[in-house]
C-alpha cells in the first residue's frame, strides 16, 4: 500500500495520462530531496567541525602571540578646555611600553580623557610588542552550529533553485508539444463539433 503511494507520487506507476516530462520531473524532485537529505547532514558536520577546528587554532595562537601589558603616558590625553569641561570618549596619546621580547617601544594608545602623564594604561601587543586589538570573544561551538545550519540553508537553497530551473525547462517543453498537438487536433475538433463552432 505504501509502495503504491510513494510510487504515485513520485510517478512511477503505469498510468498512460501521465507525459515522460512527467515522470523526469517527478524523478528529478526524488534526485534532489534524496541529495538534500544524505548531502545536508554530511555538509553541515563538515563545514561546522571545520569551523570549529579553525576558531580553536586562532584561540590558541592568541593564546600564545597576543599579551595584554601597561603602556605609560608621555603626555596627557587630553588638555583642559577653556570652561575646564572634559569629555568621558576615548582619547588617543602617546606612550612607552616593553614588549615581551624585552624592546622599548612607542607609539599612539587608546585612553580616557582623564589620563594624565606618567598613567598607566592597559594595551594588547604581539610578541614583538606591535600593537594589536583585544581578542575576539569566540565561541567555537556556537560558531560551528551557526556555520552548520548555514550552509544546510544555502544547500536548501541552490537545490530549490535546480529545481526551478528544470522545472521551467520542462514547462517550457510541456507547451511547445501541447501547441503542436493542438494544431493537429484542433482543426478536426473544431470541424467534428456538432455545434459547429470553430475556435
Amino acid at each position: 500500500m505504501i509502495g503504491r503511494r510513494v510510487a504515485r507520487r513520485f510517478g512511477w506507476e503505469r498510468n498512460v495520462l501521465r507525459r515522460g516530462t512527467d515522470r523526469f520531473e517527478s524523478l528529478m524532485v526524488f534526485v534532489l530531496v534524496f541529495s538534500f537529505l544524505a548531502g545536508a547532514p554530511l555538509l553541515a558536520w563538515w563545514a561546522g567541525e571545520a569551523s570549529y577546528r579553525q576558531d580553536l587554532r586562532a584561540q590558541q595562537w592568541e593564546r600564545q602571540h597576543t599579551f595584554q601589558i601597561d603602556a605609560v603616558l608621555m603626555e596627557d590625553a587630553t588638555p583642559a578646555a577653556a570652561d575646564g569641561a572634559r569629555t568621558a570618549a576615548p582619547q588617543a596619546a602617546k606612550a612607552t611600553w616593553t614588549a615581551p621580547d624585552g624592546s622599548v617601544r612607542s607609539g599612539v594608545v587608546q585612553t580616557t580623557a582623564d589620563a594624565r602623564t606618567g598613567a598607566r594604561v592597559p594595551i594588547w601587543v604581539d610578541d614583538t610588542g606591535t600593537l594589536r586589538m583585544p581578542p575576539a570573544n569566540r565561541n567555537p561551538a556556537s560558531q560551528a552550529v551557526l556555520v552548520g545550519a548555514a550552509v544546510t540553508l544555502c544547500l536548501c537553497a541552490a537545490l530549490v533553485g535546480l529545481h526551478r530551473i528544470g522545472r521551467g525547462v520542462l514547462d517550457r517543453k510541456r507547451d511547445r508539444a501541447w501547441g503542436r498537438e493542438w494544431m493537429e487536433v484542433g482543426p478536426r475538433w473544431s470541424r467534428d463539433s456538432r455545434w459547429g463552432g470553430r475556435y
